[in-house]
């Protein structure tokens, strides 16, 4: 089974390259650490956890956490950030290693997991390809802005806590530009489905 790990920053268009890859390829298999984490802080303990980092107020009355909330406090403090992601990362990452097993187990081909922070992370899952789905730091801000509702400061906080595009161009194995049409980045799922490499 190949693994695929798909990343890159916010905006970037992940999930919609993660979406055609299955759309083309019906036996791959996604996990999504996003989906993960939004499961995580759905969990009453791990959100009694976070509460007790971050305060009470993070939670919403049915004990899961309100993410716009726990986003205003991660945000703005870098050292809260790392807080958050030395508690959450590890157990995303369990969640993962079990999902790529059962993913062997039942004799997928291509296991493709959606880390948008796996260079701002410890990078310790194993995988044939890295993918960096990219754009540029405008077009994150304007997607961010239209699609997720975000004022400029939030989402210009949350690019600034990111490792640089330039910095992620130079480590990833494969890079998926996306700066075009949806047709453009259906195109280059096809090609890396396509070609002989891992």
């Amino acid at each position: 089974m190949k693994t695929w790990i798909v990343t890159g920053g916010a905006a970037t268009g992940k999930s919609a390259f993660c979406k055609m890859v299955l759309a083309l390829e019906p036996t791959a298999r996604l996990a999504s650490s996003d989906v993960m984490v939004h499961e995580l802080l759905s969990d009453l303990p791990t959100a009694q956890t976070v509460a007790g980092m971050f305060g009470a107020d993070v939670l919403e009355p049915s004990g899961e956490v309100n993410r716009a909330v726990l986003r205003s406090k991660v945000f703005v403090s870098e050292t809260a950030r790392k807080d958050l992601e030395a508690l959450l990362h590890p157990l995303v990452y369990t969640r993962l290693e079990k999902a790529r097993i059962l993913a062997a187990s039942d004799g997928v081909q291509l296991f493709i997991a959606e880390i948008p922070l796996f260079y701002e992370g410890s990078r310790n899952f194993p995988a044939d390809r890295v993918i960096l789905v990219a754009a540029d730091d405008a077009s994150q801000l304007r997607r961010m802005m239209e699609t997720r509702g975000l004022d400029t400061s939030t989402a210009q906080s949350i690019l600034a806590a990111q490792l640089p595009l330039a910095r992620k161009l130079e480590l990833a194995t494969t890079v998926v530009w996306n700066e075009g049409s949806l047709e453009l980045l259906h195109s280059q799922a096809q090609l890396l489905l396509q070609s002989t490499d891992p």
